[in-house]
C-alpha cells in the first residue's frame, strides 16, 4: 500500500499541499489538464522552486488571467462547484474525493454563518485559485496513486485574518470546525497556518496519527506564501507499507 504522510509542522494551506505533491512527482502538465477539463480556463499554474530557510521546496501559484475576475472572486454554491467536478474528466476517484472536499468545507460553512449547505457560496474557497489548490490535490494523489494519508499533530495560532466575511479569530471558523477531533500542539505563531482548503483536504482524506511504519520512498517539500518565523513548509513523505 502506498501511503502518504503529511508533516504539517508549519501548518498546512491548499497551495502547500499541492506544491508538496508536484515535488513527489505528480506531473503538473497532467494536473492542468484535468483542471481545464472541468471548465476552469481562465487560470495558469505556475511551478517554481523555492528555498525556504536552506530548503529547497515546490511553490505553486495560480495566476489568474487579467481581467477575469475583475469583479472579485467568483461566489460559487456546492451545486455549481459538484456540477464543474461532475462534467470534468476527472478519474472517478478524483472526482469522489474532491465532491468530499467541497462537501466538508459547506457543512463548516453552513454551520459557521447560521444558513443552509445549499446556500452556501464559498467566496475565497470559489474563487479560481481555491478550486484549482482543491482539485488539482485531489487529482495529484491520483497520479502519485496514494492509497492512504496520514497527517501529524497540527500547529495551533492566534491572531486575525481578514476575509469576505470580515475580519475573523485564527484559526479562521470554518477551519476550527472543520477540524473538530484533531490534535492541535502551540506554536507561538501570530498568523494563519491552517487555511480551511488545507482543513477540508486533511478532515476528507487524512487519519491524524504517528508516523507509520513504512518503507519511506520520497520526500518533497511544498511551500507557503507567509513568513512567521517558522519555515513556511509542509513535508510530504511517500512510502510504502
Amino acid at each position: 500500500m502506498r501511503i502518504l504522510y503529511w508533516d504539517a509542522f508549519a501548518g498546512i494551506s491548499g497551495d502547500m499541499a499541492l506544491g508538496s505533491l508536484i515535488a513527489l512527482g505528480a506531473d503538473p502538465a497532467a494536473i492542468t489538464e484535468s483542471l481545464r477539463s472541468t471548465g476552469l480556463h481562465e487560470f495558469e499554474l505556475a511551478v517554481d522552486l523555492r528555498r525556504v530557510q536552506g530548503i529547497q521546496a515546490t511553490d505553486v501559484d495560480v495566476r489568474i488571467e487579467q481581467g477575469s475576475e475583475a469583479q472579485g472572486p467568483p461566489h460559487r454554491g456546492i451545486k455549481e462547484i459538484g456540477q464543474m467536478i461532475a462534467g470534468g474528466g476527472l478519474t472517478e476517484t478524483a472526482r469522489e474525493n474532491a465532491l468530499k472536499v467541497f462537501g466538508v468545507l459547506a457543512r463548516a460553512e453552513a454551520k459557521v454563518h447560521g444558513t443552509t449547505v445549499e446556500e452556501v457560496h464559498f467566496h475565497e474557497v470559489g474563487a479560481v485559485d481555491s478550486l484549482v489548490d482543491i482539485v488539482g490535490t485531489v487529482v495529484a494523489l491520483d497520479l502519485l496513486n496514494i492509497q492512504r494519508i496520514r497527517v501529524s499533530v497540527l500547529p495551533w495560532s492566534r491572531g486575525f485574518v481578514r476575509c469576505a466575511h470580515g475580519t475573523l479569530p485564527v484559526p479562521a471558523p470554518a477551519a476550527l470546525e472543520i477540524l473538530a477531533g484533531f490534535r492541535f500542539r502551540e506554536s507561538g505563531v501570530e498568523g494563519e497556518l491552517v487555511t480551511p482548503t488545507g482543513a477540508a483536504l486533511l478532515a476528507a482524506l487524512a487519519e491524524q496519527g504517528e508516523f507509520p511504519e513504512m518503507a519511506v520512498a520520497k520526500v518533497g517539500y511544498g511551500s507557503g506564501k507567509n513568513n512567521y518565523g517558522l519555515p513556511s513548509l509542509l513535508r510530504a513523505v511517500q512510502g510504502e507499507i
